[in-house]
Order: C-alpha cells, then structure tokens, then sequence
C-alpha cells in the first residue's frame, strides 16, 4: 500500500473511523511511554542547566545529579523500547493495513482502498 495521498501525494494521511465497526489498535509498548516523557524531562534539564551556566553561577549539583539520573532512566527506556521495536513495527503495519478508509490532512480528500 502506498501511504500518500492519491489526489495530492502528501504523507499526510489518516485513518477515518468507519461506523459500527471495531478497529484494532496498534499495540504501543509500555518502554515508549516511559521513554517519551523521560526524554521531554531531560531536554528540559539540559535546558535549564544551560541557561544557568550562561546567565548564573552554574547549575547546582541538584540539578546536575537529576539530569544524570534522567539520563541514565532514558538508556533504559531507549533499550527496552529498542527491544520491542520489531513487534511495535508489526503492530503497525498490521493496524495500518486494516484500515480501509483515509482521509488527506492537506487537501481533505477521501478515499477507500
């Protein structure tokens, strides 16, 4: 199946919900839960530290422990999800390939495979 829009050949494509019917979900593991909000955490933390060091006397070692510990927290999340990648990948394309109807973000066409 080719994930584009036929009328305008955008990527930006998404599945319309069909009435009445049961759709499956793509099963979306509990390490990438873990791992995108750690993430978000640790961008932040690294933010923060900067802006310290540029506009202060330094960021604390409070502050510098938490970020090693987000850090760390992170290579954990980003191994365990790195394991369960190839099954999120055939959930997904499973889910993907279920889907009969699509709609286009840019152009708002519908159409059915």
């Amino acid at each position: 199946m080719q994930y584009r829009c036929p009328q305008c050949q955008s990527p930006k494509i998404m599945p319309v919900a069909q009435a009445g019917q049961a759709t499956p979900r793509p099963v979306v593991p509990k390490s990438l839960v873990l791992l995108v909000p750690a993430l978000f955490i640790l961008l932040l933390l690294v933010i923060i530290s900067i802006a310290m060091w540029i506009f202060g006397d330094g960021a604390g070692s409070t502050l510098q422990t938490a970020t090693v510990i987000v850090f760390i927290i992170t290579l954990i999340a980003g191994f365990m999800f790195y394991k369960d990648l190839p099954d999120f990948k055939i959930s997904m394309q499973a889910f993907m390939q279920t889907q009969k109807k699509w709609k286009c973000r840019e152009c708002n066409h519908e159409w059915e495979i």
